[in-house]
């Protein structure tokens, strides 16, 4: 009887501890292997701003307008080029306004383009058991981001 008593206990304390099905779901889809090992080892690699604007990127909480628009920081969520939101997805790779500097981030992998997961260090569900995050093309996103100015406070 007492562990019954105890395991339901248990079961009901675990589920009133779950987070909303929303929370962490840009996290979520940028690294399917959260929490993990890797994600400490890849901060722990960076200087103080590369892992700022790096956990910018990776939560989705930047100075962009789409999250500026979601906490009512901006008047829209629009990016400047006028083509679409301006999310990290649409930062980092599809942008009119950053062509230029997004060389160099492209220039990291051929058959990983426009693979959020891949440039912020994250696991795709795709990805094998062996999986480790690429370095360099972290780096070259987070180069990126820091040569457009566009994460700095204004």
């Amino acid at each position: 009887m007492k562990s019954t008593t105890l395991n339901l206990a248990r079961s009901q304390a675990a589920t009133s501890n779950d987070l909303p099905e929303n929370v962490g779901r840009h996290v979520k889809r940028v690294d399917a292997a959260l929490p993990g090992k890797h994600t400490r080892q890849l901060y722990d690699r960076l200087s103080w701003k590369e892992a700022s604007v790096l956990a910018q990127l990776r939560t989705g909480m930047a100075r962009l307008n789409g999250y500026l628009y979601r906490i009512n920081a901006a008047d829209t969520d629009q990016c400047a080029c006028g083509q679409a939101r301006e999310t990290v997805e649409h930062f980092l790779f599809r942008c009119r306004k950053w062509t230029t500097q997004r060389i160099a981030l492209l220039q990291c992998s051929q058959t990983h383009r426009g693979n959020l997961s891949f440039f912020l260090g994250g696991k795709s569900p795709s990805d094998n058991q062996q999986w480790t995050p690429n370095l360099e093309a972290v780096r070259a996103s987070i180069r990126f981001a820091i040569t457009t100015g566009r994460l700095d406070a204004t």
